[in-house]
């Protein structure tokens, strides 16, 4: 095991860009969204590293195209041709630098930088966290939930999603009693026992047991997923099986149900 994740941080310094970020495929030159994946594995190393370091600091210091004053005016002066219902007020994190904020990579960077003392943050970084959690929040579907687009657009409700829900119920869990995230924990709850895909199931575990929240025993399970072999297994999905499983998740603050009431 020591011989695998040595490997594994050799992999990460070997790999990772002049700029500190990672790219989010071999022989791309430009950081992306995996930096903040990266910058999560090596905080569990427990200890400080120069790559972990500064890919912190790109993380900080990596700003989306929507905070900026000319994306605000734009979107302004086109207000009424604007199909999606969102606040401009808001931002997080994007997939590819200088693009607009998404949930996802929001909620990656979120759960990442919540991770270490608030006050060894800079002041700007700390407010900036304050602004990407409203962000997430203001995205959230109106039935609880989180898509990977938009939660409103032409007036119709979207439809919420497994992996950003879970990942964005993650990212906000110092947050656990606020309303937003009791109904999308039960959103999530209710609708657990129709997920056929591997990873979603996987996913759903973690987070309602980060939750102190009930895992249906009924319906689907990973090892009923994985006997049918409907679809092949990916890495992810295999990662995300093994981490739902393992009785230890020092990997996550759990929350327990005393924690929450």
């Amino acid at each position: 095991m020591d011989k695998a994740v040595s490997g594994a941080i050799r992999f990460f310094q070997d790999s990772q860009l002049a700029n500190g970020s990672w790219p989010a495929a071999a022989g791309q030159t430009d950081g992306s969204w995996v930096t903040a994946l990266a910058c999560w594995a090596l905080l569990a190393e427990q200890k400080e590293s120069p790559s972990l370091a500064r890919g912190m600091r790109w993380l900080r210091e990596d700003w989306p195209g929507d905070s900026r004053l000319w994306w605000r005016l734009l979107r302004r002066l086109t207000a009424d041709r604007r199909v999606s219902a969102q606040s401009d007020s808001y931002y997080g994190w994007s997939w590819t630098p200088g693009t607009a904020s998404w949930v996802e990579p929001t909620s990656y960077a979120l759960i990442v930088l919540r991770s270490i003392p608030a006050m060894t943050l800079p002041l700007e970084t700390r407010s900036r966290l304050k602004v990407a959690e409203e962000m997430l929040y203001d995205r959230m579907c109106p039935g609880g939930g989180w898509n990977c687009g938009n939660p409103m657009v032409y007036g119709v409700a979207g439809e919420p999603q497994v992996g950003p829900t879970v990942w964005a119920l993650l990212a906000l869990r110092e947050s656990s009693l606020r309303p937003e995230i009791e109904k999308s924990l039960d959103w999530l709850e209710k609708n657990s026992n129709s997920i056929g895909s591997p990873a979603s199931y996987a996913l759903t575990n973690i987070a309602l047991r980060t939750f102190g929240r009930r895992i249906p025993t009924s319906g689907v399970s990973l090892r009923h997923l994985h006997e049918k072999n409907d679809i092949p297994w990916s890495i992810p999905e295999m990662a995300w099986a093994s981490l739902s499983m393992s009785p230890k998740q020092h990997w996550l603050h759990l929350i327990s149900p005393s924690d929450r009431h």
